[in-house]
């Protein structure tokens, strides 16, 4: 059952943590200090062995909600462990070693709220700081139906940018645990194709590089088996979206072989390779008949 504070509508924040007790405190408390007081902090500790339960204890504030899993499950797991227990009408999403800066939830509640149901989700800006150091700027303009957009690349923001209206999921349904990379991509492509989406174009989301920690979006040998999954698997899930962009398909399939390739798997890069050449032919055949056809 959903709550509100007045006229607010209630945003329940989902933090999914494991093994960063560290760097917590400060993602929990750039929720908790927002200046949008009517929101609860879900914490999903994911099987953490340090002194995570210790910094949660600490924290004194009714809002903070703390689950754990026994085991290391993954973030799309923790963040649907989040979702399934949360009472907000928006959801929005932190990554334990980022921060949201104070305006984010006033500013995009203020939008959402006012926007037609056809429109599932409001993102923002974020950039990318390393040691205090701005490395990074990701400021996309797009907004309405954008999902030819991120058909190939997910070029909104990532989780932390996110305000989604809680029915969302009940359309599209939850975040794909299958996958070790790409997941973020893979929940904002399902909802571009079910809504729109708008934004607040301004930077409210803070991430940090600086901890030392592997990024599962690293492009080592296991970074780069990962995105082939993710890959693959958006070769799934949307086959009829790219069946009438063939274009998009080729240039999804060419990634998969170069992925292949450089990890020096070149009989599977090669098969990739062949299957572009076959999709041309027979996509540039079916154009040809489909033309004589018309004509007699």
């Amino acid at each position: 059952m959903s709550i509100s504070d007045g006229n607010n509508f209630l945003v329940s924040a989902i933090i999914p943590t494991h093994n960063r007790s560290r760097l917590l405190n400060r993602s929990i408390n750039s929720v908790l200090n927002q200046t949008y007081s009517a929101v609860d902090c879900i914490v999903i500790d994911d099987g953490s062995t340090d002194n995570t339960t210790e910094v949660i204890d600490e924290i004194k504030d009714d809002r903070l909600i703390f689950f754990s899993h026994k085991s290391n499950k993954g973030a799309s797991a923790a963040r649907n462990t989040g979702i399934r227990n949360s009472n907000g009408e928006f959801i929005a999403f932190l990554d334990d070693d980022d921060e949201w800066l104070p305006t984010k939830l006033e500013k995009q509640v203020e939008i959402l709220r006012n926007l037609p149901s056809k429109i599932g989700m409001v993102y923002c800006w974020m950039d990318y700081f390393e040691n205090g150091k701005l490395i990074y700027e990701h400021h996309p303009k797009l907004r309405g139906s954008v999902f030819l957009e991120v058909l190939e690349t997910q070029r909104l923001g990532g989780c932390p940018t996110l305000l989604v209206r809680k029915e969302v999921f009940d359309k599209i349904g939850l975040f794909d645990e299958s996958l070790p990379r790409g997941n973020d991509g893979d929940f904002i492509r399902r909802v571009c194709r079910e809504y729109e989406v708008d934004l607040v174009p301004e930077v409210l989301v803070k991430v940090h590089v600086d901890h030392g920690k592997k990024r599962i979006s690293e492009n080592d040998k296991v970074g780069l088996l990962n995105h082939i999954i993710s890959q693959k698997h958006k070769l799934k899930v949307f086959r009829r979206e790219l069946e009438n962009f063939p274009l998009i398909r080729n240039r999804i399939l060419k990634d998969i072989g170069d992925s292949y390739y450089r990890i020096g798997k070149k009989g599977l890069a090669l098969q990739y390779y062949i299957r572009i050449g076959v999709l041309y032919i027979l996509q540039f055949t079916i154009i040809k008949f489909n033309n004589w056809a018309e004509k007699y």
